[in-house]
């Protein structure tokens, strides 16, 4: 934690502003040290002079008594930084001074040592004021044993002044101030970086934010947003950056709509690939046969195998049915190819299905009589419905022959109706075996048959229920199979005719 502490930029921000801090304070503190000591000279200096300049004017009032001088002089001398020592001409002394102290005899010496002196030929600094004037040095005083700021003069009156500053005192004052200011800047170092610390987070907050969305984006996920409510540079960078997601999401999804397009056109072309094969394998399948039988009883005949009539005439009724059965397929396929590839339009009209049945059902009586397979006929009246009566009636075709070739012999084939509000629905049941469950789904693609060794004993050519599927799909209605008790129910959808359903609710 601590590393990853380490490269945030959080951290690094705080950083940054502890060593600009750190480094401003410590250029100040070596300026300071270099220019406090001569300020604070120089504002002793003014204050000494101030005070001179109140003490001449107290002076300087004529009438006061000395108990008022002296109040004067006690408020002057207050702070009691600087002591106050005035010698009148009448060697009348007023001073903050206990006179039995040190400092009381030193200052009275330096009075003295004013007296009839010229200030103009005085070394040190002065200044003349017009009657009086002032001197302003640092002094050594040997009975004190300790350095002082002097200044001294005469005042207005007359009166020699001599005010007093002790250096130590000074130095004190200077040195206190240089470590208060050390202690307020190291304060601020560490109130800055503590602030700064925790102010960087609404700062650093966004941008960590930002990172976690493009960490998601990078993933793909464009679902979650940069919430950029301020108007400043990161503002506008979280606003780039949603901007950014919107128009990825946009070009990834058309992305994959075109990824989803091209492999759906290259499953569509492998689909027909796979489907062209399996075609050309059926196809090849069934005309090999008859056209084997076609070209052997051809090559017979020509070769006078038999000179009996019939059984020339046997030889031409197989190559007969044989070519039938290729045309019959050619046709089925040419039929299936046309719905399939919607080249086949639907007429739709308004006809009775049950009518239709029953010639279907007449059609067929000879092979039902073959099989002595009963067909139970379940209608008493005309049901008219909405559809393309050519398609309906080979659809019911295929259903009924597929019925009767897979139906036992001496069995029943039941053909009924069930109503479902507008749509009418046709069953189609004939007893034999069931087909498997897993191979329902199958007998509607072409040349599939459950019958694995494909045998010619009904003729048919697997392409029948495939004509169904594509019918009914054409016609947007459902069809399906399921195994029942004894056998296999086929069923399909039509649409009764307004004028039926009004019957049958009258």
């Amino acid at each position: 934690m601590l590393t990853r502490m380490k490269y945030s930029l959080r951290f690094k921000l705080t950083m940054f502003l502890m060593v600009i801090m750190t480094l401003t304070i410590a250029s100040s503190i070596l300026i300071t040290q270099f220019c406090v000591k001569g300020f604070f000279l120089s504002e002793l200096k003014y204050r000494m002079i101030t005070m001179y300049e109140d003490v001449n004017m107290v002076f300087s009032r004529a009438g006061l008594s000395d108990e008022e001088i002296s109040e004067h002089l006690s408020k002057l001398a207050a702070n009691g930084e600087i002591n106050i020592f005035v010698l009148r001409k009448d060697n009348t002394i007023y001073s903050n001074i206990n006179e039995e102290s040190e400092m009381w005899e030193s200052m009275q010496s330096i009075a003295v040592l004013l007296e009839g002196q010229n200030e103009r030929n005085l070394e040190n600094e002065f200044f003349d004021t017009g009657q009086g004037f002032w001197i302003f040095n640092q002094n050594y005083d040997k009975k004190l044993d300790s350095n002082f700021f002097d200044l001294v003069g005469m005042l207005d009156d007359g009166s020699l002044i001599a005010l007093r500053s002790s250096v130590v005192r000074f130095n004190a004052s200077v040195a206190t101030t240089m470590k208060l200011y050390l202690y307020v800047g190291a304060a601020a170092i560490l109130v800055g970086c503590m602030a700064m610390f925790f102010a960087s987070d609404s700062y650093v907050r966004p941008i960590h934010q930002m990172a976690i969305v493009a960490k998601r984006m990078a993933q793909l996920d464009f679902d979650v947003k940069v919430d950029s409510r301020s108007k400043d540079e990161i503002g506008e960078l979280g606003n780039s950056i949603n901007s950014m997601s919107k128009e990825l999401e946009a070009t990834i999804s058309e992305l994959k709509t075109a990824n989803a397009k091209l492999q759906q056109d290259i499953d569509e072309k492998t689909q027909i690939d796979e489907m062209r094969k399996e075609f050309l394998s059926h196809v090849s399948h069934e005309l090999k046969t008859p056209i084997a039988l076609i070209q052997g009883y051809a090559e017979g005949l020509k070769e006078n195998i038999s000179d009996d009539p019939d059984s020339k005439d046997f030889y031409c009724e197989v190559i007969m049915d044989e070519a039938e059965r290729m045309n019959i397929l050619v046709k089925k396929l040419m039929t299936l190819n046309e719905l399939e590839f919607g080249q086949n339009k639907i007429s739709f009209e308004r006809f009775n299905i049950v009518e239709l049945m029953n010639n279907v059902n007449a059609s067929a009586e000879i092979l039902l009589q073959q099989k002595q397979i009963n067909i139970q006929f379940m209608f008493e009246h005309p049901i008219y419905v909405w559809a393309d009566e050519f398609m309906i009636e080979e659809v019911y075709r295929n259903y009924l022959s597929n019925a009767i070739h897979y139906a036992k012999e001496k069995s029943d084939i039941r053909v009924n109706a069930e109503q479902r509000d507008s749509v009418l629905r046709l069953y189609v049941y004939n007893e034999g075996e069931r087909i498997p469950e897993d191979e329902l789904d199958k007998i509607w693609i072409k040349f599939y048959k459950v019958d694995k060794a494909r045998t010619r004993e009904y003729g048919g050519s697997g392409v029948g229920l495939s004509i169904v599927a594509a019918t009914m799909r054409l016609h947007g209605r459902e069809y399906g199979a399921y195994n029942a008790e004894n056998g296999v129910v086929f069923y399909f959808d039509l649409e009764l005719s307004k004028q039926h359903i009004h019957d049958e609710n009258s």
